[in-house]
């Protein structure tokens, strides 16, 4: 992946920009638009803070409009953007927080997806991926959303991300949003792991992170 220090990162976003700025060939193809947003988030991690509010700009209105009518999409079209936009660990604290909020209200309604989760959880986390210790969002931001989604269904792995123990008393949350995210995880060993800080990142856990799966049938095996 760009952005994580391997030689050549820089020369690879810029050919990935200029790619960016001569935009799709078969832009009217909707699988096209799909794997376009897949591949931009995937690379977020390479691009400056500038190039990413540039990404978000160009997806903000489909996902927060307006003052208008929010235009239609195809339902997977929407969920890669929403992914993309989440990605984007560099965006202002303002624009993240507004983007879990709107998640965090479809959520308490009861109207969305598993895909919805992993993107809040990627939001409110309390260990970014590549950004810097000062993206992480307020913990009062966070233990708000914990509050959601502690009274929602299978939300035990996003509860774990967004209430993870750092021992930094500015990202961790208060105690009584720690506890409730305590009771909400219940006996599920791998999200307490993550909540109490102990998980390391091995490749499933790097999977989770960008959003990925193996394709069905393939797993890793250790060598013997």
């Amino acid at each position: 992946r760009p952005g994580f220090g391997f030689p050549g990162d820089d020369l690879r976003i810029e050919q990935a920009r200029r790619v960016y700025a001569s935009g799709l060939t078969f832009a009217n193809q909707v699988q096209c638009e799909i794997e376009w947003w897949i591949f931009w988030g995937r690379v977020a991690g390479g691009m400056n803070r500038n190039q990413q509010v540039d990404v978000y700009q160009r997806i903000a209105q489909f996902l927060l409009p307006r003052g208008q009518r929010k235009p239609r999409l195809n339902s997977s079209l929407e969920r890669e953007m929403w992914r993309t936009a989440s990605s984007l660990e560099l965006l202002p604290t303002p624009t993240r927080t507004e983007l879990g909020g709107a998640i965090a209200k479809k959520i308490k309604s009861g109207d969305y997806r598993e895909s919805e989760l992993w993107c809040l959880a990627r939001l409110g986390a309390r260990r970014l991926f590549y950004g810097p210790m000062n993206q992480v969002l307020p913990p009062v931001t966070a233990a708000r959303w914990v509050d959601v989604l502690a009274k929602a269904k299978n939300t035990a792995d996003a509860i774990a991300t967004i209430a993870c123990r750092t021992g930094d008393a500015a990202r961790d949350l208060p105690e009584p949003a720690l506890a409730l995210a305590r009771r909400a995880i219940g006996d599920n060993p791998a999200a307490l792991a993550v909540f109490e800080g102990e998980s390391q990142r091995d490749i499933a856990a790097l999977g989770k992170i960008f959003g990925e799966e193996l394709p069905a049938g393939l797993v890793f095996a250790a060598e013997p």
